[in-house]
């Protein structure tokens, strides 16, 4: 299963929510997430451009899509961002393969 960053910034309305009545919604994200197909690995409130992430494990992109669509359309978050994440064994793959493949490349201008 391949790894991904959810980041996600709550609505005025949801914050206003979860104000009145203080709530973890750990167990609301690992719902959708199951239902998509995935298993969310932690979650996290946080400082800054996002009021929250979380990591979690889907089989596909098509699987991550729907639950970041169906997130997305619930209309509690102003803002949801996923990110594919790459284990170190898979980046130094990576640059091993840009090493073998850099010479096809030509800049513009050269």
């Amino acid at each position: 299963m391949t790894t991904y960053m959810l980041q996600f910034s709550y609505a005025a309305d949801a914050v206003k929510g979860m104000v009145a009545k203080p709530q973890n919604r750990r167990e609301a994200a690992e719902k959708v997430i199951a239902a998509a197909g995935g298993r969310l690995i932690d979650m996290y409130f946080c400082f800054g451009d996002y009021d929250g992430v979380a990591t979690a494990e889907f089989p596909s992109n098509v699987d991550v899509a729907a639950a970041s669509l169906a997130i997305g359309a619930s209309g509690g978050f102003a803002n949801v961002k996923t990110t594919v994440l790459i284990t170190m064994d898979e980046s130094v793959k990576a640059m091993e393969k840009a090493s073998e493949v850099s010479a096809a490349y030509v800049s513009p201008g050269s």
